[in-house]
């Protein structure tokens, strides 16, 4: 097994890229302190979209979406400049964030995540240049359930059938791999403060956490202003513009660039 891509250059064709230590130890505390605000705040049940429908779920700290559209710290994080430079290095200068999660995973309990591509499940974004990033909040190793790629799977963008798992995981859903493929995945080990940038078609998932540490990571999806739309009138969150210039429909996202205020919180 090889070790995971490092270099931005070869993010196309291998689907996703590893920046090591992109925040500093004080940044991921205070992240970690947000995150604790979250969760003691969760109510008691969610609704998710799970096996292909909207369905109530008793709450937990993997279903932790869009704190950016209620939090301001969130919002702030999203367009830090380091993580903002990873994002430019393999989407290109002109950003918009469409989305987020925290995905929580608790000690000996957390869920696993089916293989699956990202793209399918977003049917207001249109275009291939997205990317999600994944931030490590804690450490993160296969035993408490690091994210894990099957490179390249994205090439040509296809979108595979979505199958149930028939199993307690957190999607409910997965695409058909081969042992060949699952052979190919690289685990993306790393330390909190580091990020992944993975491709919106490529294979992804992750084991369960059987450890007894927690498994925090934030999600944060952005796309290139220029060759992605998204509809905003179908989108639940608003769209933000964090760097340089939007494209045809740029009056319809919230311009979120450095030096402009942070807006009121959408949700």
């Amino acid at each position: 097994m090889n070790g995971p891509n490092t270099n931005a250059v070869d993010y196309k064709a291998a689907g996703y890229c590893l920046f090591r230590e992109v925040l500093d130890p004080e940044e991921v505390l205070r992240l970690n302190a947000e995150l604790d605000s979250l969760v003691r705040n969760m109510p008691d049940t969610m609704v998710i979209y799970k096996d292909g429908k909207n369905e109530e779920v008793p709450a937990r700290p993997e279903y932790l979406t869009e704190p950016h559209a209620s939090n301001n710290a969130w919002l702030e994080l999203c367009r830090h400049p380091r993580i903002l430079d990873a994002v430019e290095a393999v989407l290109g200068p002109d950003l918009i964030l469409i989305m987020s999660h925290v995905i929580s995973k608790r000690p000996g309990d957390g869920l696993p995540v089916a293989w699956h591509q990202d793209n399918t499940y977003w049917h207001s974004v249109q275009g291939t240049d997205v990317g999600t990033v994944w931030l490590a909040l804690d450490d993160a190793d296969l035993a408490n359930g690091c994210m894990q790629v099957i490179p390249s799977t994205h090439e040509g963008y296809p979108e595979m059938d979505k199958v149930s798992t028939g199993e307690n995981d957190l999607l409910g859903l997965t695409v058909e791999v081969t042992p060949d493929m699952v052979a190919a995945a690289i685990p993306l080990e790393m330390r909190a403060g580091s990020l992944s940038i993975h491709d919106s078609y490529v294979l992804h998932g992750s084991e369960p956490n059987t450890s007894n540490r927690r498994r925090a990571a934030y999600t944060m999806r952005y796309a290139n202003a220029r060759t992605v739309t998204v509809n905003t009138e179908e989108h639940w969150v608003p769209v933000y513009l964090v760097r340089g210039e939007g494209g045809g429909s740029d009056s319809d996202y919230v311009d979120l660039r450095p030096g402009r205020p942070l807006p009121g919180c959408a949700i």
